[in-house]
């Protein structure tokens, strides 16, 4: 990638600026779990996100969008209910959970703003 390149110019899309930043502040966030929860909690956490701006960053640049769109929609959901382990095993603060839960419902009406736009195109 030459001196240029900046991630954050993916396409373009705000979904995929928005979730970067979640992302970023998550692994920060999740460096601090204690260390009781640091492998099985943490880890997971960790990848979820990953693994949703990779599939962000693929949609970007397929053709037929949806299937991947779906994806990220499953780890979404599934990024929600490891936010709600983690906030009932005290292993993030109340804040903190607060703040990712509303950045990934935010990412989520994004999503299914662009959900939607690909269904009506792909028919």
């Amino acid at each position: 990638m030459g001196k240029d390149y900046d991630p954050r110019d993916e396409k373009q899309l705000p979904i995929v600026t928005r979730w970067l930043d979640l992302t970023a502040w998550l692994l920060e966030t999740t460096a601090r779990i204690p260390r009781q929860w640091r492998h099985s909690l943490a880890h997971r956490l960790d990848e979820e996100a990953l693994q949703v701006l990779l599939l962000l960053t693929e949609a970007a640049y397929r053709r037929r969008k949806m299937e991947v769109l779906r994806e990220v929609n499953l780890r979404l959901t599934r990024l929600r209910m490891l936010l709600e382990v983690a906030h009932q095993v005290r292993a993030v603060s109340p804040g903190a959970h607060e703040r990712a839960v509303l950045a990934v419902d935010e990412v989520g009406r994004m999503l299914g703003g662009w959900m939607k736009e690909v269904a009506a195109r792909e028919k």
